[in-house]
């Protein structure tokens, strides 16, 4: 387990600059004059920048000389496999003005593959971390939405095929369909259910209206203090078979040392509001893992924990 104080350790330890690290309920930083990334070639800037015609971007960082035997030696470790889900919700509703109507654009499924995933804490406060690749889509959706559900899979074939279906981004998939599910679209062939879909477009119908009701007001010079604006709180939910476990976040948000150090990767940090069940097994499942690019059944135990203040023979 991992806690606030032991991972501002373990950036202190691996940075020789001066760490500070705040931490709230509404909001995790940190701040500092140095480089946080994958690599350590170059501490002391951030990536350089390139001017194109489009503007000016953020160049790709030269490949550290550590990367290659790093990746070889990560490979050994195995990893959590989850997956997380999340909504894209449309542009600000005061943004499409006229054009807002039924057919305007509704919330958009996302979700991705982690072998990232990790608890930050247990207490006082749980929390979840894992990191993502930049760019990505799923990973601007859940920052916009501010919220994010993983899923636990199983140690099986049906938790594999559940990871294996969202290692590939959010793309358009073959199954979709009129139900809005988007790249969660054809999961029921793996025996798994979408779960709260009526609840989040529920949700979006009543925040258009509030912009509907918002943009008549604003016409009408009038303010609209008796119209509040709904909680879109509901997010994708999977059940069935290859999850174990569900964990409903929120998303805290984590400021990146110095400009640019998260143009490449960032880290997410979730504040666990609830746990949903699933359906392992029994209680001594393990959840699947990867290494050495495969999907894992972790074995036998070792060694058995000794019972405190008996000696073990």
């Amino acid at each position: 387990m991992k806690s606030l104080g032991g991972l501002r350790r373990a950036l202190e330890s691996a940075r020789p600059r001066n760490v500070v690290f705040r931490s709230s309920r509404a909001q995790l930083s940190f701040s500092a004059c140095m480089s946080f990334g994958e690599t350590a070639k170059d501490q002391s800037s951030s990536p350089p920048k390139i001017r194109t015609d489009e503007g000016i971007k953020t160049a790709k960082p030269t490949q550290h000389g550590l990367s290659q035997p790093m990746r070889a030696v990560m490979r050994q470790i195995p990893h959590p496999v989850v997956v997380i889900t999340t909504l894209e919700h449309p542009r600000n509703f005061a943004e499409l003005g006229e054009s807002l109507n039924d057919r305007s654009p509704r919330p958009i499924p996302r979700a991705m593959t982690v072998s990232s995933f990790t608890s930050l804490s247990v207490d006082p406060v749980p929390r979840v971390t894992f990191n993502v690749t930049l760019p990505s889509t799923t990973h601007q959706a859940l920052v916009k939405c501010g919220k994010f559900n993983a899923h636990i899979l199983s140690g099986d074939d049906h938790g594999a095929r559940v990871a294996d279906l969202f290692t590939r981004g959010n793309r358009t998939s073959h199954d979709a369909d009129e139900s809005d599910l988007g790249v969660l679209a054809g999961l029921e062939k793996l025996g798994v259910q979408v779960l709260e879909q009526e609840k989040w477009l529920e949700e979006w119908k009543q925040a258009a209206d509030y912009g509907l009701k918002s943009i008549a007001a604003g016409k009408a010079g009038t303010a609209t203090s008796d119209s509040t604006l709904p909680p879109s709180t509901t997010l994708p939910v999977l059940q069935g078979q290859g999850i174990m476990h569900v964990f409903k976040c929120e998303y805290r948000h984590l400021e990146p040392p110095v400009d640019g150090d998260f143009d490449h990767h960032a880290i997410v940090i979730g504040e666990v509001m609830d746990i949903i069940p699933g359906d392992p097994k029994d209680e001594n499942s393990i959840a699947l893992a990867y290494a050495d690019r495969a999907y894992r059944q972790v074995g036998d135990k070792l060694l058995g924990r000794p019972v405190t203040g008996k000696p073990t023979s």
